[in-house]
């Protein structure tokens, strides 16, 4: 009789524990911050990409550059960098100018909110004077 409420105990808790096993194995949706930059801006001294940043619902509106020629000198270059929400207003566009140096450099940040499955936009422009307009954008769905 012992051996049997044993047996029936046992039995419960490890079906218990493969049931707080697989809760928490079960995935709810993207876990951490999801990045998607798009294809890089018309050619010039810079290559630009936008980039959305997504963690569940809140997203940050971002550019990266690099410097397209090797001899590339450390220099300071204007841009903009803007973000829209489908639906909603566009935000206010930051207009940040940043130090390239060789190599990667992110520029700017622009935050907000958004609701599950909308669609978000992200646009970075080289607005240095004498240099080639260059605009670069990507679009991404948020799901959370």
């Amino acid at each position: 009789m012992k051996t049997t409420v044993i047996a029936v105990a046992t039995a419960a808790a490890l079906t218990t524990l493969a049931g707080v096993q697989g809760a928490a194995a079960a995935p709810t949706g993207p876990v951490g911050a999801v990045v998607t930059c798009g294809t890089p801006g018309a050619p010039g001294p810079l290559l630009t990409r936008a980039c959305v940043e997504v963690t569940g619902n809140q997203v940050r509106f971002y550019g990266v550059t690099t410097a397209g020629d090797p001899s590339w000198q450390p220099q300071y270059v204007s841009f903009t960098v803007s973000g829209t929400v489908a639906g909603n207003a566009p935000l206010a566009p930051l207009n940040p100018t940043v130090l390239v140096q060789a190599g990667a450099n992110q520029v700017g940040s622009v935050f907000s909110s958004a609701p599950c499955g909308a669609t978000v936009t992200s646009t970075i422009s080289v607005n240095q004077p004498g240099w080639p307009a260059s605009t670069a954008g990507v679009s991404t769905v948020v799901a959370c």
